[in-house]
This record gives structure tokens, C-alpha cells and sequence, in this order.
């Protein structure tokens, strides 16, 4: 399956929910973590932002699986990957790779 079809079964199962909510009793989790570990790299910029606005409501949690989402849409270059935060929605995956953007630049500055 190549990625823009997994894609499109991921936005198709909807964003994570909150997992302090019952929402999250009827999500399927498991299928749509096994579907963000089939991507490979290197990821459109398009696929990385449509990734970070699956990510659970900021401040929440989504039975860890947020990780998941950072993890995969990472796999781009820093440098786009700060260009699609501008277009994404706030969402708890946004909200953790903007801040591990903001280190990286530091980090990497000079």
C-alpha cells in the first residue's frame, strides 16, 4: 500500500480523540497506529500536515498514539515541516513538534 492510500484510510478513521473521553472506546486505534507504521519515507509535506491534523485536541492525549503521528510526520525536512505548521490545525501533535522545532533550531542555528 503505497502512502497516499494510507492516507486516505487515516483521514477516512477521523482525528484521535481524547482518550479521557468515551470516544475513544469506540476508535479504532490499533488499526490506525498499524496504518501510520506502513508509511515510509520521505513523506510529502501535504501527508505530514494531514498527519499532525489527525493528532488528538491539544493538551490531550490519545492512548500514547500522538507519538506515532510526530514521529511519522517528521519525516520531512525541518525546514518544510516548519512551512506545513503554519497551515495546520491545533492539535496536540502540532503543538509537541512546534516545540521540538523550535529546539532543533537553536540547536542548529549558526
Amino acid at each position: 500500500m503505497d502512502d497516499a492510500t494510507i492516507i486516505a484510510r487515516l483521514r477516512n478513521l477521523g482525528s484521535l480523540p481524547d482518550d479521557s473521553t468515551p470516544a475513544v472506546d469506540d476508535f479504532p486505534l490499533e488499526e490506525f497506529d498499524e496504518l501510520v507504521q506502513q508509511l515510509s519515507e520521505p513523506l510529502e509535506p501535504s501527508h505530514s500536515l494531514t498527519l499532525i491534523n489527525l493528532g488528538p485536541p491539544r493538551d490531550t492525549s490519545a492512548c500514547g498514539i500522538e507519538w506515532s503521528l510526530i514521529h511519522a510526520a517528521e519525516a520531512i525536512p525541518a525546514e518544510a515541516l516548519r512551512d506545513v505548521l503554519f497551515d495546520a490545525d491545533d492539535t496536540e501533535v502540532r503543538r509537541i513538534i512546534d516545540i521540538r522545532l523550535i529546539n532543533y533550531f537553536k540547536n542548529n542555528a549558526g
